[in-house]
């Protein structure tokens, strides 16, 4: 089994993660995306960042009639802030059988070097990468563990999300049952 690894912080989950999750699964030989949802990334400001639970109801709720995408909580018994080598391990010896390989944007890509044993990763896992505004895959560009994929380009970003959502505008890139969520519980708003 080859499961695609979609790390992010979903913070909320949209409709351009599911798009994403979507066209890997149609468009390589992977047989699921598991959704890790990452309490902390190392790497990002965590001020708006919701509870990590919170964040998980919302993913549960996205994937209803999403069959091959499932959300991954493994990151939730790991020590904190989350590095993704540790979650490779831990995901190797809970599933021998399975090989997994990263789900990334280019944005992501740019910054792969400063990751916690970033050669490690590349020496024994492949990296798919689907293109971002603004950022490139030159740096890697070639490597036998990186795949470009030759995706859609979304314009969308959970940033610009919550945004909006403090203006009380819901966006058609939200998920129905994420949008009742977040204005239920008033998420995002000050």
């Amino acid at each position: 089994m080859r499961i695609g690894l979609f790390f992010g912080s979903f913070n909320p989950v949209h409709k351009g993660h599911l798009e994403i999750a979507t066209y890997f699964l149609k468009n390589t030989d992977l047989n699921e995306v598991w959704l890790v949802v990452s309490p902390q990334n190392p790497l990002k400001d965590d001020s708006e960042l919701l509870e990590v639970e919170e964040r998980l109801e919302m993913v549960s709720a996205a994937l209803t009639d999403h069959d091959g995408i499932k959300s991954c909580e493994v990151e939730l018994n790991l020590p904190k802030p989350s590095y993704t080598i540790d979650t490779l391990r831990e995901l190797s010896q809970q599933h021998p059988s399975y090989k997994f390989a990263i789900i990334m944007g280019t944005d992501n890509l740019e910054k792969f070097d400063l990751w916690k044993s970033y050669e490690e990763i590349l020496a024994n896992y492949e990296i798919y990468v689907y293109p971002r505004t603004g950022s490139s895959a030159d740096q890697f560009k070639g490597h036998p563990a990186v795949t470009l994929i030759d995706s859609e380009l979304l314009e969308v970003s959970a940033t610009m999300l919550r945004t909006r959502i403090k203006r009380n505008e819901y966006d058609e890139w939200l998920p129905d049952s994420v949008a009742s969520i977040i204005s239920d519980k008033g998420y995002y708003t000050d």
